[in-house]
């Protein structure tokens, strides 16, 4: 795969995009992470192109043949030529109507120069009536004004076709809605129509699929990039994993140094370079979780790291544990799970590094490894509730007397905090039905939530639903 430059999107969205995706990542860390069939690192991807067309009855390219708009600049209308159909040719065939070089007409604005390409997305009606008018304008030479109803008029205008020969665009206005509802005119390039041309199609084998998508990752058109990295963003794991020997290292690396890289393709690319990499890309991952650039002092008198998280790096967090295993938990747990001056949405990214190996690969690291580096967490108050919810989760039982000791102690004053500790116990005294070894366990919950329900009843008061953890 050869090197390609940073992507259209990257290119022209980068401040934007990174201050928002900032926002999202931040709230998506602290939710617990769940053993869906979408890539592990990936934010929510929009609706993939390949997903919009299918669900469309008419989807085709079209050229822009005008645009004006009428009545004082309030009614747009905007003409243009069908080039290709991608959905519903046949359809569009029992029409007669909207054959390839005839003219459509909406009341949109679909701006630009004259041949200029557009995808448009287009929806037929659950009935049509008799007689209906439609949205088409003729490419015939042959309609005269005679043909238009008995309320409206022809307009004409001049098309010129790929043959440089001109062509009379009719259109008759209408007495009845339009036939058709495009919902969407997207500009595009012809990037993009070669792109859409060569989709897979989406009854082809996922890893099939992405190994189209792989080559466009960073393409240099922004709609291009951010499809490809969509479908993704929806690929499962497996299949992601299925095609490790596509990816290029050399790439993935390149493209994880820019600085600018947005955080959802920061964890994609992270995680695909612990997949496809070697032993050599652990300590260039390590470097690459942090910023280059130092730090400003905030002036409020707290210690503040000397380089910056980047949003985006528990992608690298989990390609770097795929390459290191437990030596390299070993490293983040001293280099970002206990500093205290490491900023928590590092120590987020450390927590999904570590729900991505306990879901997807529990034999690079055992399970019992990683419930006792999820266990650090539990001595930072900002991090406590999210680490116990997650030991809760993985039935870390063992865990229970260590909680009660801090629910008193360490805990005291910190009402979130020993909320969790009492939903953890409720989890485990419920834990008695499937696991056997768990008894003991359930029992000195039991008596724990006796004892709180006497001693703090204020808690228990905001938990009459029981705790049910994520699954």
């Amino acid at each position: 795969m050869e090197r390609l430059t940073v992507n259209g999107f990257t290119q022209r969205h980068r401040q934007s995009s990174v201050a928002s995706a900032a926002i999202a990542l931040i709230l998506l860390l602290t939710a617990i992470f769940r053993n869906a069939p979408a890539c592990p690192f990936c934010l929510s991807p929009p609706q993939t192109l390949a997903e919009q067309i299918s669900r469309a009855d008419l989807v085709l390219i079209a050229e822009l043949v005008r645009f004006e708009v009428y009545d004082h600049g309030t009614r747009p209308e905007s003409t243009l030529r069908i080039r290709k159909y991608l959905q519903g040719e046949e359809t569009a065939a029992q029409l007669d109507r909207l054959s390839i070089g005839q003219s459509i007409v909406i009341p949109s604005e679909a701006a630009g120069a004259h041949g200029d390409l557009f995808l448009m997305y287009g929806t037929l009606p659950e009935y049509s009536l008799p007689g209906s008018a439609n949205t088409f304008a003729s490419t015939s030479t042959n309609s005269k004004a005679s043909d238009a109803n008995s309320t409206g008029q022809v307009v004409q205008a001049v098309l010129k076709s790929d043959v440089s020969v001109e062509a009379v665009v009719q259109k008759a206005s209408f007495l009845v809605p339009e036939l058709i509802s495009w919902n969407e005119t997207l500009a595009i390039t012809t990037d993009t129509v070669n792109y859409l041309q060569q989709l897979p199609a989406q009854t082809d084998p996922q890893p099939t699929r992405l190994a189209y998508f792989l080559t466009n990752l960073e393409h240099r058109d922004p709609l291009i990039a951010i499809d490809a990295w969509a479908e993704f963003g929806n690929a499962s794991y497996d299949d992601v994993v299925a095609i490790r020997e596509l990816m290029s290292p050399a790439n993935l690396r390149y493209w994880i140094a820019d600085k600018d890289m947005s955080p959802e393709r920061l964890g994609l690319y992270g995680m695909m370079l612990g997949l496809s990499g070697g032993p050599d890309d652990a300590p260039f991952m390590l470097n690459q979780m942090m910023d280059n650039e130092p730090v400003a002092s905030v002036g409020n008198g707290q210690a503040t790291p000397s380089r910056a998280f980047r949003f985006g790096a528990e992608g690298l967090m989990g390609g770097y544990l795929l390459l290191t295993g437990e030596e390299g938990l070993t490293q983040l747990e001293n280099t970002i799970a206990l500093p205290a001056d490491v900023p928590d949405t590092a120590r987020h990214a450390f927590v999904q590094s570590l729900q991505f190996i306990w879901s997807y690969e529990s034999d690079v690291i055992n399970k019992a490894r990683i419930q006792s580096s999820m266990r650090l967490l539990l001595q930072n108050g900002s991090m406590r509730e999210i680490a116990i919810t997650n030991l809760a989760r993985w039935e870390d039982w063992e865990s229970l007397p260590v909680l009660q000791a801090m629910f008193a102690k360490d805990c005291d004053g910190d009402r979130e905090s020993q909320r969790a500790i009492l939903q953890f116990a409720q989890t485990c005294r419920r834990s008695v039905s499937a696991r056997s070894d768990a008894h003991d366990y359930a029992s000195q919950a039991e008596e724990f939530l006796c004892e709180a329900h006497l001693t703090r009843p204020d808690l228990l008061s905001h938990n009459v639903r029981e705790f049910t953890a994520p699954q």
